[in-house]
């Protein structure tokens, strides 16, 4: 039974540490959008997207907790350079977002299945967190004829 449950730890770590991986890219991505931002109506908007890479950064750091109570060593992750463009990440965003949401449930139901209760309640802090980000993207969403991101998009054909 013993050597199950080490490997079914090591497991729920080696998958934290690739949450932790996803927050941190969540964060560097929300930070590159704010710097893209200008003109007169986008510092609340900027404000927007800095609290959601506050969120993201909680989340990692409630992951590495995690981590760190399993007895595992939370992940440090290396700069890279972005993959994309910030205005593509920009379109982007809620669909991401929506598949993150199912990829936290998943994390519930696995939390419960092993009786991880303490990693479930964070979890579901990280799915609210998740959820607010999506409604938030949503309301700037809703500024837009089309369904995109009008006043983010704005930033880019004005530059």
């Amino acid at each position: 039974m013993k050597p199950y449950h080490d490997n079914a730890i090591g497991c729920v770590v080696a998958l934290l540490n690739r949450d932790i991986l996803r927050e941190f890219r969540t964060a560097d991505s929300c930070v590159r959008q704010a710097t893209c931002l200008s003109g007169e109506y986008h510092p609340a908007v900027r404000r927007q997207i800095a609290a959601l890479a506050a969120a993201a950064m909680r989340n990692a750091t409630a992951l590495a907790a995690e981590v760190l109570a399993l007895g595992g060593m939370p992940i440090v992750p290396r700069h890279r350079e972005p993959r994309a463009l910030a205005s593509k990440a920009i379109r982007q965003s809620p669909g991401t977002e929506h598949k993150m949401l199912a990829h936290y449930q998943r994390r519930v139901r696995m939390a419960e299945r092993l009786g991880l209760f303490r990693l479930r309640e964070v979890f579901l802090t990280i799915l609210i967190s998740k959820e607010q980000h999506l409604s938030h993207l949503g309301l700037l969403q809703a500024q837009s004829p089309s369904g995109r991101l009008y006043l983010l998009e704005y930033a880019w054909r004005s530059r």
